[in-house]
Formats: structure tokens, C-alpha cells, sequence
């Protein structure tokens, strides 16, 4: 109702503006209403002109929409999910507990584990891993950071590397043999503020000049990568997309709507050589080069400890199919409210409509009739005596008033097939959140614990983080018009005049709309694209292959607490959708300041990596 209100002013004044041109030209018409030059003496008169404002307001609203019906039905059909609610996203930690019969590997808590927390408002918030969790073998003992490192005779740093970031792993169970054999990958999660986060993901992905690994014989260097970003791909995602939705649009919306999800690393122990991986204790010695003493990077980086690095840590989301209330027909109406759970509608957010079934019984027994929706690629596959459909549609001022009874379905029924009858119930399979009760849940103190399902790990699970608020898709005036405008990609946009075309295109994604998420888009100062020719070795042989760089000018200090490198790789998997059959797109960052090279990404062709 408060999107209504300014159109409701806008008409009431112009009313009142041309009644008192009117007075002054028709003066004897306008004595019979008693009008004067703001308004009319007589309180009927003044009513009527304002029921006829409220009414010409809903028009000007419905126009200043540009007819969201056909928006929303086109998104429905190829992007569903910029329909839905973003749910409220957390860290859980699964705390180390033995099972009494762990295997010596370890055990693996698959993706989707659900999770309960206690009861807020007297309902349970639900919430499911974003990713498997494996208890590890190899555990941290030790974690520090040293600006001057001091090292062994024989061991020398590469030219610029001034500080080392040393990681002591230990085997806790298991033998070495048996251990090299299971697990390789060993995932850590930066629970530090966002500052301390963000210098040391960049310090691991982007200033690391050589890999030690100590052990019992002494040093030795590695060649092999040893670290790996956690968050880039499918099987690690918040919310499942649709198959046909391509991943970038996916980390741009978890990139602004909950950044801590990249805040993982992995240590991939398998590179190493294997004579390593018998040792039950090691050792990891990363040289960092670009950071000095005196730098801001190196002193935040300077209390880092194992209560920083935490293992058996996930990204959890508040998301869990739920069975809706049935819903009676009539026969007397077409149009019904979906609603989670009767007693406590408040407590829950339809985000889909997975399925709606009609339950009719007769003498034969029960019969069930699928419904479909009626906007979808599947819409009259069938014989048109078995065309039965349904049509969702959410009401914005409905969920305000009153949560939990916004969502409503219509149904439609062939004029050929079996009519409803009114001991027929409609069954309905749903997704829902919990809205935004979750942001009222503990953290780290007496009922912040979460109880998995499934009795695969006994020890306690807390929340780390605060969840966040649910959050959607601005479709206000013209916003599912932008959504869908911004879908048909153009180089445009990254061209050295888009890049107002280029930040309103990222300030889609902006749900939660901070200050933090605002600060990083006006941090870019210019976006170009150039043509470019590289080397791609390839079979049966090489050959060149022409690909376009685009070169973003950014302002460093906008990212400061952010951090570059997820940006880069969040801008490097999205500016990817910009690629022609056999070329590829290379980004590279660039600093507004010096106008040196921050960062170069490796070419790109859709998600693969050339070279």
C-alpha cells in the first residue's frame, strides 16, 4: 500500500490543482459544489474527489508497472528465481565428536543435510548444507603469520617474498597408508571480521610466491598449487538454479546477497608428492610476496591463530520443501490461498510451487489428477481433455498485512475432463522459507545449536554468523522489465561508455542494498573491452584464437574489507557469458589510482578455462 501512496498525493493534487482553474473559469458550476480554489465546502464533494484519487491512483500504479503480468509470466517460465525470495543464509560448524565407528577417512555429511533450530515465535527454522562437510583426518594444530619469517639455512624465498603464512596439519586417526588413500582435501573456513577475511583470502590467492611443505626429513618446495577457491561450482551453490540459468547470474546474486559463502578455502593435500602424505604431522609454509611489516595487510594478518582457520564449516540456508495446508474445492471459486502451516502462517514463505495434485475419492477409491502450470514449456503436451493447470500469483500489500497468506493459486480445468467436485482437495508441495525469523536466533551462546537429521554426526552444529534477512528482486515500476531487459547481452555494456549500463546491471543484484554492496559498484570507474589474439594449445594442434580483454578500472579502497579476488572471479565467471562461439573473454582489473595491472584472469570460454 505504501508503493500507492505517492500516486494517491500526485492525483489528489492535481484534482485540487484543476479544481481551482475550474472554479475560476465555470464560477456558477462550481458554486453548485461548493467549490472553492483548493478543495469543495461540501465533505461528500471532498470525499468523491478523493475515492476518484484513490481509483485514478491504481491506474497511474498499474501504468507506471508497464503490465508486470506478462513480465512475470516470461521470468516464471525461463528464470524462475528472480520471482523467489533470496532465504536468510548462515555458517554452521559441525564441532568435532568421534562416531564410535568412524572409518579411518573420515565421514562425509552430504549436501542438503537438513538442520533444525529451537523454536522462535513457536516454530522451528529449518535450514540445509549448501555442500558436503567431511570430518577430517588432518586437523589444524597451528596457524600464524609472520611478517619477517625465519628460516633454515638451506631454504631460500623467491625474489619479493617477505612473509609466510605457516599452517600445522595433524592426523588425528588413521594411518598415513590409509589416510592417503581417503582424503585428500582438507576445507577451512576464515572466521574473522571482514577486514582480516578479506587481507588474507587475497594474501592465499594472490601474493603467495612458493610452497614449502616441512616435515620430519626438513623443507622441500612444491611446484603444485596447494589452495583452491571454494564456491565456483555447481554442486556448491545456495539455491539450485535451473539447468537452462547460467552460473554467473548464480554468483553475482550470492556474491551481494551473502559474500561470506566465498569466505572457504580448500587445502588440496592430493598435489603432494606422495612419500609426503605417510607423515601424520606436516607442516604448510606459503611465502607471500607484497606484503611488508608496516603494511595494513601484514598487521591485520598478524592474529591469525586455529580459532581462525575452522574446519567442518558450511554455508546453510534456510530452504525445505514443506507439504501445504489442503485446500478444499468448492466449486463455487477458481482463486485459493496457499498456505505452509495453518496455525502459524506468519512463520513461513512460499518460495515455489513444486506440485499441485487433485485428490478426488470415489467408489473406485482415490483418485489423483496432476495440475500443471499453465505457464511452461510443457503447457499442452497432453490431450486437451486432460488439460488441467494452475496459476500462482503473490500479492505484495496481502504479505505485509498479513504474512503468510500472500500466495494464492488459481486453477483451470478442460471444459472436457472431469469437473472438481466439492469433496475434491487440491495437494500442494511447496519450497518455503522461514522468512525472516532466523536473524532471530542466537549465535555462539545457549540455543544457538542446530540438530541434524539423519544421525550422521553427534557432536554439536552452531551457528558462526548471524543469519541474514531474506531478500528479493526489486519488481517495483519497471524492475521486471529491467531484469528481463538485462538478460539480452550486448557489448555495450562493457564498452568504455556502459558503465552506468554496467553498474545499474550489478545494482539488480544488490538485494540486500548496504552500504558495503553500494560502496564496491561506484568503486568501478570504467569498464573497456579490446580485441586480443592468444596461443590455445589444443588438439590435433594449436592455434590462435581471437577473444576479447576487458579491462575494469576499479578504485582499491572501495574494496577495502571485501577483498579483489572474489570480486575478479565473481566479474570473471560473469563477463564469461559474453563469449562468441570459438573466442573467449579475459578480465583484467586495473587500479584507478596507478593505473597498474591488479589482477589478470585467465581466458575464458563460457565456464571453460583456456590454456
Amino acid at each position: 500500500m505504501k508503493d500507492l501512496l505517492p500516486h494517491y498525493e500526485r492525483e489528489l493534487a492535481f484534482l485540487r490543482t484543476r479544481g481551482r482553474e475550474f472554479a475560476e473559469r465555470y464560477p456558477k458550476i462550481a458554486s453548485r459544489l461548493m467549490m472553492s480554489g483548493e478543495g469543495s465546502d461540501d465533505p461528500h464533494v471532498e470525499r468523491m474527489i478523493e475515492s476518484f484519487a484513490l481509483l485514478s491512483a491504481r491506474v497511474s500504479k498499474r501504468l507506471e508497472d508497464s503490465y508486470p503480468e506478462f513480465a512475470e509470466s516470461l521470468l516464471s517460465v525461463l528464470y524462475p528465481h528472480y520471482l523467489r525470495p533470496f532465504p536468510s543464509c548462515s555458517i554452521a560448524c559441525f564441532q568435532n565428536a568421534e562416531m564410535p565407528l568412524d572409518p579411518p577417512e573420515g565421514i562425509t555429511i552430504p549436501r542438503g543435510t537438513t538442520l533444525k533450530s529451537r523454536a522462535v515465535n513457536g516454530a522451528e527454522c529449518t535450514f540445509r548444507t549448501a555442500w558436503d562437510v567431511s570430518t577430517s583426518t588432518m586437523h589444524l594444530s597451528r596457524a600464524c603469520f609472520s611478517p619477517v619469517p625465519s628460516l633454515p639455512a638451506r631454504v631460500s624465498l623467491p625474489p619479493g617474498a617477505s612473509a609466510m603464512l605457516s599452517l600445522d596439519l595433524r592426523r588425528t586417526h588413521g594411518s598415513g597408508e590409509a589416510a592417503s588413500s581417503g582424503q585428500s582435501t582438507v576445507r577451512l573456513y576464515i572466521d574473522a571480521a571482514q577486514s582480516v577475511t578479506a587481507a588474507l583470502r587475497d594474501a592465499l590467492f594472490l601474493s603467495v610466491a612458493a610452497t614449502f611443505v616441512e616435515c620430519d626429513s626438513g623443507w622441500r618446495r612444491v611446484s603444485a598449487s596447494l589452495i583452491e577457491a571454494v564456491g565456483f561450482r555447481a554442486e556448491e551453490a545456495l539455491v539450485d538454479y535451473p539447468s537452462n540459468v547460467h552460473d554467473g547470474y548464480r554468483y553475482l546474486t550470492e556474491y551481494f546477497a551473502f559474500p561470506e559463502k566465498f569466505s572457504f578455502f580448500d587445502l588440496c593435500l592430493g598435489r603432494l608428492p606422495p612419500d609426503l602424505l605417510q607423515h601424520d604431522e606436516l607442516t604448510l609454509h606459503f611465502a607471500l610476496s607484497g606484503l611488508h611489516a608496516e603494511s595494513d595487510a601484514a598487521r591485520l594478518l598478524q592474529g591469525i591463530d586455529t580459532r581462525t582457520l575452522r574446519t567442518g564449516c558450511v554455508p546453510v540456508v534456510n530452504l525445505f520443501p514443506k507439504r501445504g495446508e489442503p485446500i478444499r474445492l468448492s466449486g463455487q471459486k477458481t482463486c485459493f490461498s496457499v498456505i505452509a502451516d495453518a496455525r502459524r502462517a506468519f512463520a513461513y514463505e512460499v518460495a515455489s510451487i513444486d506440485s499441485v495434485h487433485r485428490v478426488s475419492q470415489s467408489g473406485q477409491g482415490e483418485q489423483i489428477t496432476e495440475f500443471r502450470p499453465f505457464f511452461s514449456l510443457r503447457h499442452g503436451e497432453r490431450a486437451i481433455e486432460d488439460g488441467n493447470y494452475w496459476i500462482s500469483s503473490r500479492n505484495a500489500q496481502l504479505a505485509e498485512k498479513s504474512p503468510g497468506h500472500e500466495t494464492g493459486i488459481a486453477i483451470v480445468e478442460s471444459a472436457a475432463g472431469v469437473p472438481s467436485r466439492q469433496s475434491d482437495v487440491l495437494s500442494v508441495a511447496l519450497t518455503c522459507t522461514n522468512r525472516d525469523l532466523p536473524t532471530l536466533l542466537p549465535v555462539n551462546g545457549p540455543g544457538a545449536e542446530l540438530i541434524p537429521e539423519g544421525g550422521l554426526h553427534s557432536g554439536p552444529v552452531r551457528l558462526l554468523r548471524r543469519p541474514t534477512a531474506s531478500c528479493r528482486f526489486d519488481h517495483q515500476r519497471d524492475g521486471l522489465w529491467r531484469l528481463v531487459s538485462h538478460l539480452s547481452l550486448n557489448h555495450l555494456s562493457i564498452s568504455g561508455s556502459g558503465l552506468q549500463a554496467f553498474r545499474e546491471m550489478l545494482c539488480l543484484y544488490d538485494l540486500p542494498r548496504t552500504t558495503l554492496n553500494g560502496r564496491k559498484i561506484d568503486g568501478i570507474k570504467g569498464i573497456e573491452n579490446v580485441t586480443k589474439t592468444t596461443w590455445l594449445n589444443g588438439k590435433p594442434f594449436a592455434c590462435f584464437v581471437r577473444g576479447i580483454e576487458v579491462r575494469i578500472t576499479i578504485d582499491e579502497d572501495a574494496f577495502v574489507g571485501s577483498g579483489l579476488d572474489v570480486f575478479a572471479r565473481v566479474m570473471d565467471c560473469f563477463l564469461g557469458l559474453y563469449v562468441h562461439l570459438n573466442s573467449f573473454v579475459q578480465v583484467v582489473l586495473v587500479s584507478s589510482r596507478t593505473a597498474e595491472e591488479l589482477i589478470r584472469c585467465k581466458p575464458r570460454s563460457g565456464e571453460s578455462i583456456l590454456g
